[in-house]
């Protein structure tokens, strides 16, 4: 049986409980990217599958390489099947693959090693909250090392990193695009986040209104009460008033 994974944070009795209740499932976590052009596409794709129950919470610890590693490590290790990345054509509906990398991660590790690399990211003021978040951002090494390996690659402008010879200046483009992509998706979460707001700030401003509305109808009823009240008393009776004397002429 197997179940595809999402994001959840579930407390300790409910992950107890679906532990023994789903003890023999798999549970696999697929990240898939395409990018680049309507005649030459970028593919990224890691693949991760766990024996059993697979909690991801979100991270909110320090923004540091080690405490990252110390947090997502043991699953990033225990769950990881295989990344794979290619440069593809699709020519009448059908594709060709023209590159492609299949680098284990003990090799894409001793190329740019995990600690170095997440650090560098993290100094250009990415953040990372979970383990979606690192498993994509350790994916891009391979992407790196596939665009290393193949100078051709540089000149087809698959990624928007203007053409060079020069690796190390293509290399720097390439992490500045990363750091461009963090800050474009930071923009879009910060306008989801007001548009979400907005309707909040609209309903606590009405619940004011209808809360002050409430308070005039109050008053004004107590009002009218007393002056119903007012005018259904008794009237005290008038006195008899003495008759008038005749004048005399």
């Amino acid at each position: 049986m197997r179940s595809t994974f999402h994001n959840i944070g579930l407390p300790l009795f409910t992950v107890l409980g679906l532990a023994i209740f789903w003890g023999g499932c798999a549970y696999s976590f697929t990240h898939r990217y395409e990018t680049g052009s309507s005649d030459m596409m970028l593919r990224e794709s890691a693949q991760f599958e766990w024996g059993g129950l697979h909690v991801n919470e979100e991270y909110n610890g320090p923004q540091n390489a080690q405490e990252l590693m110390k947090a997502f490590d043991t699953n990033y290790n225990s769950g990881y099947s295989k990344t794979e990345v290619s440069v593809f054509r699709k020519v009448a509906g059908k594709e060709t693959t023209d590159y492609s990398s299949e680098f284990t991660v003990s090799e894409i590790d001793a190329r740019y090693p995990r600690a170095a690399w997440l650090q560098m990211l993290l100094d250009r003021g990415i953040t990372i909250e979970n383990f979606h978040e690192y498993s994509r951002y350790l994916l891009k090494r391979h992407t790196l090392v596939l665009l290393e390996d193949n100078p051709n690659l540089r000149k087809r402008r698959i990624l928007d990193i203007p053409p060079t010879d020069d690796w190390q200046t293509y290399k720097e483009a390439y992490i500045n695009q990363l750091v461009k992509d963090y800050d474009e998706q930071q923009k879009k979460k910060q306008k989801a986040a007001e548009r979400t707001e907005r309707p909040k700030a609209h309903i606590e401003h009405d619940q004011v209104k209808i809360e002050n509305s409430r308070r005039h109808l109050g008053h004004t009823t107590k009002h009218i009460e007393y002056i119903q009240g007012t005018v259904a008393a008794p009237k005290a009776p008038i006195p008899p008033q003495a008759p008038i004397p005749p004048q005399v002429p």
